[in-house]
């Protein structure tokens, strides 16, 4: 898998060395030694243009990012084994770095400090949105975020970079409302993320390992009793960046009735060789695939009519990435009520995907800002999202 090459931007272009830059097996090894005992992720410009894609603040990814688009690479991160591995590899850097004051390297002002002044323009321009939420008066990081860099201008009193991630809004209710919290066919949104897909009339089984935007609702949802609901109904997805705020809420209120956690894999990527398959263009496009393959949580609420039954997947992607329910919807004593907005969980270490499927005969209107494509900025998350009404 080192010696094939990925056929994704930037390596299948001409103008890229035919070579991967890491030797071989036993080098992969050695770099991911060095990486579990003292690399925490740094920050860096991100460039997102055409032809370009940033592994920014995900050194594992960096380095497998050869390996994963090459067809032996696609077979080895599918495997069970090599998957347990990963995770007891992931869990090491976790509990060895980036939960631990040694992170802490990489939260400060110097250039590669995500406290600099262009990470904090970026994360600031992430948290800026259309509607104005959290950009009157262009608020400074230190102004929408709990932080203190009057008390401790090195580190601002952030205790590690997983404490960093999954930071906190000063005046939640004040930078992000509740979109009409007493209306329950308004649909608010779940994170700060970018919309990526609405696909209708998804199946209960479909090819979402090829090019395209299928998805294969029972692979999914792993068979689970509940998901004959959402044949014929409808997904939403969206990509939360590594840049953005790292919390959900819930897009309803109802009842959160199930919680389910799924193992899967840590680092495949879509089939880019073969019938149907096409290079990957973006890294969006994995996006689709991994809802279906990655690790990831999995939380069906009962709300109030018109919705009825929804299903909210939370999906691991890059590196350590983590996703972690709030304590009170953890455990056994379900279902237990939630309101609009009501924070249900968070991802730790990095990015992540969302996917959101409402059931079939459910109609929504989106907000112009859910469609894909319309704007270059995230979505806010308690925003609204769209309206639900039945389908005579």
């Amino acid at each position: 898998m080192f010696d094939e090459i990925p056929n994704k931007p930037p390596y299948n272009s001409k103008t890229v060395q035919n070579r991967s830059p890491i030797r071989g097996f036993d080098h992969m090894l050695e770099l991911f030694s060095v990486v579990v005992a003292e690399v925490a992720p740094a920050w860096e410009t991100m460039d997102y243009s055409p032809g370009h894609y940033s592994l920014v603040g995900v050194p594992f990814e960096a380095i497998l990012n050869w390996p994963m688009g090459t067809p032996s690479g696609h077979a080895f991160f599918l495997d069970e084994e090599v998957n347990e591995k990963m995770k007891r590899i992931l869990d090491t850097w976790r509990d060895q770095v980036l939960k631990t004051r040694k992170s802490l390297t990489v939260l400060t002002r110097n250039e590669d400090g995500w406290l600099c002044k262009a990470a904090l323009e970026e994360m600031e321009n992430e948290a800026r949105t259309d509607d104005g939420h959290g950009g009157k008066g262009r608020l400074r990081f230190q102004e929408m975020f709990e932080c203190d860099p009057e008390g401790d201008p090195i580190h601002w009193r952030f205790t590690s970079w997983d404490d960093f991630c999954v930071r906190q809004f000063r005046n939640m209710d004040q930078i992000r409302p509740v979109a009409y919290p007493d209306k329950p066919e308004w649909v608010a949104n779940v994170c700060e993320a970018r919309p990526m897909v609405i696909q209708p009339d998804i199946k209960e089984y479909d090819t979402f390992w090829i090019k395209g935007q299928d998805y294969s609702v029972a692979e999914m949802l792993q068979h689970h009793p509940l998901a004959h609901h959402f044949t014929g109904g409808t997904a939403f997805q969206s990509v939360l960046k590594q840049t953005a705020y790292h919390r959900w809420t819930s897009p309803v209120s109802g009842h959160v009735v199930h919680v389910q956690s799924i193992k899967g894999t840590y680092f495949s990527e879509r089939q880019t060789y073969g019938s149907s398959s096409g290079p990957l263009v973006s890294p969006l496009m994995n996006q689709v695939y991994l809802s279906h393959i990655a690790t990831r949580t999995i939380i069906y609420i009962e709300a109030e009519p018109p919705v009825g039954i929804m299903c909210f997947v939370a999906i691991d992607m890059a590196d350590v990435s983590t996703c972690e329910v709030s304590k009170a919807f953890d455990g056994d004593v379900l279902p237990r009520p939630v309101r609009k907005g009501e924070e249900l969980g968070m991802v730790h270490y990095g990015g992540s995907s969302i996917c959101l499927l409402f059931r079939k005969g459910l109609r929504l209107a989106w907000v112009d800002g859910a469609i894909p494509g319309a704007s270059d900025k995230n979505l806010a998350v308690r925003t609204a999202l769209a309206m639900a009404y039945e389908m005579e």
